[in-house]
């Protein structure tokens, strides 16, 4: 029986989402070692996205199969409670036939969070990039506002797989501020590896006035990699949600007399 899960997780301490065989603690790891557990066979799970080591998550969706159907509180609980503290399944629901949480993901949002503070709380530490307190908003959003619309987005991404296209539609970079902290919500249908990260970079150059916007329009024009900020930390970037269309998290109907 397949179902859909909704994971968060804190990425500090894992080698990104991933399986590999030289990095043991990744997200998918352990998410299948504890789901192998409930279900006493090995367990695939495949998640909507592949996060980076040190990327964070509050909404990935994962979809995985158990041999035998068991009520979804149930395996919530049980996975959750052999599951480390720093990963756990929000709702699990049973899945529409053939739902895939990767490539029935019509979209999905990001946040990049920085932080001014002079001193950034320990609370928060994990969760913010520093950003000087110097910074300006008002350049940020300027900046964030040149990238939006569906174009080829390769200059930013890591090595791309066989195949893989490097344009993406960029809905939205949303810049915004709270006390210290500084935040960027993207809004698209897909992103890059690293994409995210890598323009975050320049955001915060363009806050500080390291680079200006005539810049940044020839990077996203040209594509040369010889004009990049240094990429952001890992650690300020975390998956918020993934979007489906309506018929993908339909729930199958229960069975006549049910």
């Amino acid at each position: 029986m397949r179902y859909r899960a909704t994971l968060a997780y804190v990425g500090t301490g894992f080698h990104g989402w991933q399986r590999q065989s030289n990095a043991a603690r990744t997200v998918q790891a352990v998410l299948e070692e504890a789901l192998a557990a409930l279900d006493g066979a090995p367990v695939r799970a495949v998640a909507a996205g592949r996060t980076d080591a040190g990327v964070h998550a509050d909404g990935q969706v994962v979809h995985f199969d158990l041999s035998r159907p068991l009520e979804s509180n149930r395996v919530r609980a049980a996975a959750n409670a052999r599951l480390p503290p720093d990963a756990r399944l929000i709702d699990v629901a049973p899945a529409p036939d053939g739902f895939d949480a990767r490539r029935d993901a019509l979209g999905k949002e990001y946040v990049y969070r920085w932080c001014r503070a002079a001193v950034i709380p320990p609370r928060d530490a994990p969760f913010v990039a520093p950003l000087s307190g110097r910074a300006d908003l008002a350049r940020m959003a300027a900046a964030a506002a040149l990238f939006p619309g569906t174009r080829d987005f390769g200059v930013f991404g890591a090595q791309l797989s066989r195949g893989e296209s490097s344009v993406r539609t960029l809905h939205d970079v949303r810049v915004e501020q709270r006390g210290n902290e500084i935040s960027a919500l993207f809004s698209g249908d897909g992103f890059l590896r690293g994409m995210i990260r890598s323009i975050c970079g320049a955001l915060a150059d363009a806050a500080r006035g390291r680079v200006d916007e005539d810049r940044l329009r020839r990077l996203i024009e040209r594509g040369d990699r010889a004009m990049l900020s240094p990429k952001a930390p890992a650690r300020g970037l975390t998956l918020l949600r993934v979007h489906y269309s309506m018929t993908a998290v339909k729930l199958p109907s229960p069975p006549e007399g049910g």
